[in-house]
């Protein structure tokens, strides 16, 4: 899979604002990426919180 490498800078008002939209972007280089590796951390970190919605959803359906 080939992702950009992107730098992004946001002025300190917007921060201090909470307004996280950069105000220049800039693609430093296109790299290959192995997709498993990529998106590992996310699954790691969402697979959980997932998996404990859908069984507590499962528990609100046992109860009608």
């Amino acid at each position: 899979m080939k992702v950009a490498i992107i730098k992004t800078t946001i002025s300190r008002e917007k921060l201090m604002a909470g307004e996280f939209t950069p105000d220049t972007k800039e693609i430093i280089k296109y790299e290959e990426v192995d997709e498993e590796e990529y998106f590992k951390p996310l699954v790691q970190y969402l697979y959980p919180k997932i998996k404990k919605l859908i069984e507590e959803e499962k528990g609100n359906v046992d109860r009608v």
